[in-house]
């Protein structure tokens, strides 16, 4: 029998949300707004922007819940069904709550353009310029659209890889406000955005969750024991990341008694009663609804801290380059400051230290079963981790914003050496050698995950070796040589997303071409190389324009607002650092061209002197795995 949707208690959480808003609004008065020298937009835009962004929130962590609801918690149907009717029912919730969540957004631009203009809205060309200059509400208008295309495809899903699809388009607008808030801003900005960014995606996998289960009455054991895991999973990761950005925001704060801080102290604590709700709700001590009801305060009190302004953004807190970069550099970036200044770049430290959890997961499972695993796949994966680390954390990733020949020897090692690292590893043969398959006719588990991710049509198409290398010779192109470089350059929070994209497009290529397609022989060896050695000039190509070119790549022509008579100013993104030991920008730039040349190819080439190796082994025992006998006997 179809159990009957249980919305009264969500809505409830709901209405609590915007209520803890509002009161919190009130009784904060018009504080702020001198600091950021604005003026009081008045009572009616200052409750109504932070009550729009609880809605979108609770919204969007209901869309995120309701996806993975359908995707991971319920168990699917026997048989060809993707979805089961809870299922179904999930992918209902989702849709519908992301049509709220677009309404919201949608309703934030205006509500946000009046916060900015002392509560009128700008008209006409005053419009685009005012949204061009506060950067939120442009970033509510993307928002919105993220919104409506998650809306229109959750409700055309037929199949789980298609729920994955929607499932990123989900968290992609969850993300975008974030990068125009206040942790954008201030000292430790660049250690800030990324906590906050999972800080918000792993509380809308929590309270989304929880939500769901809630609405749906789910009451299947071992759907329920999914749900617990992935809620409990989501609760350290929500505390622990509030917790890293609540530090940075924090730091330096004279006094306990400012705005911000009070507020970040109240989210903190009922955070950690959150907390203690879900561990006791695990024991069947707290019902559902109390704990989402304290997430539900959390998050409108977490929507009213967005426009307090935190110490780090005080008057005088910030300088140059600080302002810019979120931290000083005070020396030139000589080896021995590259190697002892280390900072961490969170996206990228987070990531090494999952997949070497997983991978030593992997090979603890296969000693306990007696089996045995090559040392050179062990020291490979483990190497790529490591070098990921120092590529973004070290010395190369502190001052690779600000130095053009710093960043790109960064770039070069994770868009090459890492991956290449990595497809040594076979981390698909140890995760199809370690996951257990689900039983016949249970719930699908890790294995059956993977195996559903390596079978979707875009992951195979991406790994395609022609679109592949397409992607490897175009990426360095567009990004040194056009104005990209220097238009997103600026752009702090788009940073980590660039280094993610080099590193996903050295995986697709140099995976299939050094380790193997994942469910067959693959291409044979001679296509292998053929492919290696077409991807080789492109370095070649970028480092020579870096050499030859006459004016600097982070310099792009920008029009004055006025119109400037037709002329055109210049504007150098690391001549407004304003470093006091700063390079000579063209002498660097050659510098730049001969990394990307080098550090580029080098690893290549290296993986043509493996292919070719594995080509010989197989020719000579038929085991094309080079790795195979170090340290497996």
């Amino acid at each position: 029998m179809t159990r009957r949707p249980g919305i009264a208690g969500p809505i409830a959480g709901a209405l609590l949300g915007v209520l803890a808003a509002a009161v919190a609004v009130l009784v904060r008065g018009p504080v702020g707004y001198p600091d950021l020298g604005l003026p009081d937009p008045g009572l009616a835009v200052r409750v109504a922007v932070p009550v729009l962004r609880t809605v979108v929130d609770l919204a969007g962590a209901a869309t995120v819940g309701g996806l993975l609801v359908a995707l991971v918690v319920s168990t699917p149907p026997a048989g060809d069904e993707p979805f089961s009717a809870e299922g179904r029912r999930a992918l209902g919730v989702a849709r519908w709550a992301a049509w709220v969540g677009a309404a919201g957004a949608a309703l934030s631009v205006p509500a946000t353009l009046a916060d900015s203009t002392g509560g009128g809205l700008p008209l006409g060309p005053d419009l685009v310029t005012v949204m061009l200059a506060r950067g939120e509400p442009v970033s509510w208008l993307v928002a919105a659209g993220l919104g409506v295309a998650t809306a229109v495809a959750a409700g055309e899903v037929r199949r789980r890889t298609g729920g994955t699809g929607v499932l990123a388009l989900a968290v992609a607008a969850l993300l975008v406000p974030v990068a125009t808030g206040h942790a954008a801003d201030g000292v430790g900005h660049d250690l800030a955005l990324p906590a906050l960014a999972g800080h918000v995606v792993a509380a809308a996998v929590w309270t989304g969750t929880l939500g769901v289960l809630v609405v749906l009455r789910l009451r299947d054991p071992r759907a329920t024991r999914r749900a617990a895991r992935i809620g409990t999973a989501a609760g350290v990761a929500t505390i622990a990341s509030g917790a890293v950005a609540a530090a940075v925001a924090l730091r330096g704060a004279p006094h306990t008694g400012t705005d911000y801080t009070a507020l970040v102290l109240l989210t903190a604590a009922l955070g950690v009663l959150a907390g203690a709700a879900l561990w006791r709700r695990r024991t069947g001590r707290v019902t559902r609804p109390v704990e989402l009801g304290v997430l539900a305060v959390v998050v409108g009190l977490s929507a009213v801290a967005t426009r307090a302004v935190p110490p780090v953004q005080a008057a005088g807190a910030m300088s140059t380059p600080t302002a810019v970069l979120g931290y000083g550099l005070a020396a030139a970036p000589d080896p021995e400051v590259l190697a002892t200044s280390w900072r961490p770049d969170l996206t990228a430290l987070v990531l090494a230290v999952v997949l070497a959890a997983l991978y030593a997961g992997g090979l603890r499972r296969l000693a306990a079963e007696g089996a045995r695993w090559p040392a050179g796949r062990s020291l490979a994966w483990f190497g790529g981790c490591a070098l990921l680390v120092v590529a973004t954390s070290s010395g190369l990733g502190r001052y690779g914003p600000a130095v053009l020949s710093v960043h790109v020897a960064g770039h070069m090692l994770v868009a090459t050496a890492v991956p290449l690292l990595w497809a040594l590893g076979a981390p698909i043969v140890l995760a199809r050698r370690t996951l257990r398959e689900a039983p016949p006719g249970g719930p699908e588990g890790p294995a059956e995950w993977l195996e559903h991710v390596l079978a979707a049509p875009t992951l195979r198409r991406a790994s395609h070796p022609l679109v592949a290398l397409v992607l490897v010779v175009a990426s360095p192109v567009l990004l040194y040589l056009t104005p990209v470089f220097a238009l997103t350059q600026p752009l702090g929070w788009l940073q980590p997303l660039m280094t993610l994209w080099f590193l996903l497009v050295g995986v697709l290529f140099l995976g299939p071409l050094v380790g193997g397609a994942p469910d067959g022989p693959g291409l044979p060896y001679l296509a292998r190389l053929t492919f290696l050695l077409a991807s080789m000039p492109v370095h070649a190509l970028v480092g020579l324009a870096l050499l030859a070119t006459d004016r600097p790549v982070s310099r792009t022509p920008v029009l004055p607002a006025g119109g400037g008579r037709g002329q055109l100013f210049v504007d150098d993104f690391f001549v407004r650092l304003r470093l006091p030991w700063a390079p000579d920008l063209l002498a660097d730039q050659h510098l730049a061209g001969i990394l990307t040349w080098l550090l580029g190819d080098l690893p290549l080439l290296a993986a043509v002197v493996v292919v070719l190796v594995a080509w010989s082994r197989q020719a000579r025992t038929g085991e094309a795995d080079l790795l195979v006998g170090l340290g497996s006997r």
